[in-house]
């Protein structure tokens, strides 16, 4: 096994998302090295259905924060990035002016959302690698329409999350607990009812490459879980669309020998 090889599954097995940042300005040119290694994340048939929103205005982060559910990460880091799937992206490369949007094209709208969190990742990877802090951020889910107000997204455009990039105010923030591999992975088939987790999944079935797994561990794991739950609950539709009128019709692109029916193909990544 080579050094890259060590050197990129111990950097994996490190990462942890970073909410102290220092208010030190970014670069253009940094903003843009995060952002040419998210575009080389894998995408179907080379659509690259997502677009980024670069938010540098104070005014914007706090607005943007206070969607968010008052995140202060959003407003301290310099830089916040929202990561939008774009199906305007696919209808313009396949000359499907409208289609996709007003159809609702289940397939499209799932390989959309895929690519743009890959493409996130990818972000997110390359900050830390460039000594940045990083963390996603989904609350701006929370009001879906009025972030595309504020960012004057366009219909078939919708944020994802969002990115705070900037530098560590406290060094590199340390791994966090996740459950254990085993108790996700299936082998040849979904194993069911034999594959549940533990009664208190928190309490034994929890790791962390960064050493012993304490009781605060658990305990802020359990809360964690408890945040999210609650989360569900509040978050509204994505205004992703415009209203359509009826199922829309089959659709040819120019050159294609079959028509692309609202169902749509199953599209796969490169």
């Amino acid at each position: 096994m080579t050094t890259r090889t060590d050197t990129a599954l111990q950097f994996l097995a490190e990462r942890a998302s970073c909410r102290d940042f220092t208010p030190e300005p970014l670069a253009d040119s940094l903003v843009d090295q995060v952002l040419d290694a998210a575009v080389r994340a894998p995408t179907a048939f080379n659509f690259q259905p997502y677009s980024f929103v670069v938010v540098r205005d104070p005014e914007q982060r706090a607005a943007l924060a206070r969607i968010a559910g008052g995140q202060r990460h959003v407003v301290d880091a310099p830089v916040f990035v929202v990561v939008c799937a774009d199906l305007r992206r696919i209808e313009e490369l396949c000359d499907l002016p409208g289609r996709l949007i007003a159809s609702g094209h289940p397939d499209a709208l799932i390989t959309s959302v895929i690519d743009a969190s890959m493409a996130g990742m990818c972000a997110t990877l390359a900050a830390e690698a460039l000594g940045l802090g990083a963390v996603m951020v989904g609350g701006i889910r929370n009001d879906p329409g009025a972030t595309a107000g504020l960012l004057d997204l366009p219909p078939g455009v919708f944020a994802v999350f969002g990115l705070c990039l900037g530098r560590p105010a406290a060094g590199r923030p340390a791994a966090r607990p996740r459950l254990r591999t085993e108790l996700l992975v299936h082998r040849e088939r979904y194993e069911g009812q034999s594959r549940r987790l533990p009664p208190d999944p928190g309490a034994t079935g929890l790791t962390n490459p960064a050493g012993d797994v304490t009781a605060d561990d658990r305990v802020a794991w359990r809360a964690q879980i408890a945040k999210g739950a609650r989360s569900l609950g509040r978050r509204r539709a994505p205004a992703w669309r415009t209203p359509a009128t009826g199922p829309a019709p089959a659709v040819r692109p120019e050159g294609a020998t079959e028509p692309v029916p609202a169902t749509g193909p199953v599209l796969t990544t490169t």
